[in-house]
């Protein structure tokens, strides 16, 4: 009840810093659809979509799970950095949501990296991540917006101390 009331005022307050924005996501399979699934409830666009995984059922899955899915999402399995990083430039993302491992890649394209799920070697406290419930929702949601402000007011000429 309270921790749901709470999500969703979370989301009533920062969809306007979410709405529209590009994300590329990367990790496990199972991660890849609940993040995707995720970004697209609360106004993100996928444009990437991508996991080493090798069950061949990736788009499938994504597909069936997320009917509000943007047909246009590049969906890459079995995939690499290389072809990560290749579809990443093409796509033209706001954000990176995945492991540590992206780190490179949101360097070279100048956009932020949200950690989410595993690994993640360059911060503390990787393996205590939560995803999960309202709470992880919660946590999740927060992180992303924070970011998205983050980058807003470091590439404001004049920064500013309210958003």
């Amino acid at each position: 009840g309270a921790e749901r009331g709470r999500l969703v005022d979370a989301y009533v307050d920062g969809h306007k810093y979410v709405a529209g924005k590009r994300a590329v996501v990367f990790g496990d399979e199972d991660l890849v659809v609940g993040l995707t699934s995720f970004l697209t409830e609360i106004g993100v666009h996928v444009v990437v979509a991508a996991s080493g995984g090798r069950s061949g059922r990736l788009e499938a899955t994504l597909r069936q799970e997320i009917p509000d899915l943007r047909q246009d999402v590049v969906v890459l399995e079995d995939a690499d950095f290389d072809l990560i990083d290749r579809a990443s430039a093409q796509a033209g993302p706001d954000l990176l949501v995945g492991h540590s491992k992206g780190y490179p890649t949101s360097r070279a394209l100048g956009v932020p990296l949200v950690r989410a799920g595993l690994p993640v070697h360059d911060r503390v406290g990787g393996q205590r991540l939560l995803h999960v419930g309202y709470r992880g929702a919660q946590h999740l949601f927060d992180l992303i917006v924070n970011t998205l402000i983050g980058q807003a007011q470091d590439a404001s000429p004049v920064g500013y101390a309210y958003m």
